[in-house]
């Protein structure tokens, strides 16, 4: 198994790939697109690095990351942000072997920890990351702000968006 960095010119296989993970991973509105993946990876200001994995120079996967910092260890963290093998080549040791490449370039980097969310009900995927010592962060939850409620919030005047529910 190889590691290839995603170039401008394959962009294309990787939103193939991306499509085909939201998919498995019932994500009912995918927007990501070419524009999007290309300024996230190769914009002024990258936000993520895309590495294809490799077998026998074939593309059968890739791995999403980015940095974090974290307020309570004051370093840098890893946030994994995706994490995809075609289904034709797993349950070959492939997910292992990019969480070890993943785990590498954190210590290059003098990390605290790598992070990331998984679909709850996917058995397969919790199997792995028990296997691999991963927990879940059970004292924090996901919250997300996102479609009107985030333009609700981010229109309105400051104190006004508060909700006008009494508390106890």
């Amino acid at each position: 198994m190889e590691f290839k960095n995603v170039a401008v010119t394959e962009v294309d296989t990787l939103l193939d790939m991306l499509i085909d993970l939201g998919h498995s991973d019932g994500v009912r509105e995918i927007r990501t697109d070419r524009d999007a993946l290309l300024d996230a990876l190769f914009g002024p200001e990258p936000a993520a690095i895309a590495k294809f994995v490799l077998l026998q120079q074939n593309i059968v996967g890739f791995v999403i990351y980015s940095w974090k910092w974290g307020t309570f260890t004051g370093v840098r963290d890893m946030y994994m942000q995706a994490i995809y093998i075609h289904p034709d080549y797993r349950r070959q040791g492939l997910a292992l072997g990019i969480m070890q490449h993943l785990a590498g370039i954190a210590q290059a980097y003098a990390c605290s920890r790598i992070e990331w969310l998984t679909v709850k009900d996917k058995a397969m995927s919790r199997q792995f990351y028990d296997s691999i010592g991963a927990t879940e962060a059970s004292h924090m939850v996901v919250r997300r702000l996102q479609g009107e409620a985030l333009n609700r919030l981010a229109s309105s005047p400051a104190g006004s968006a508060l909700s006008t529910q009494s508390t106890p």
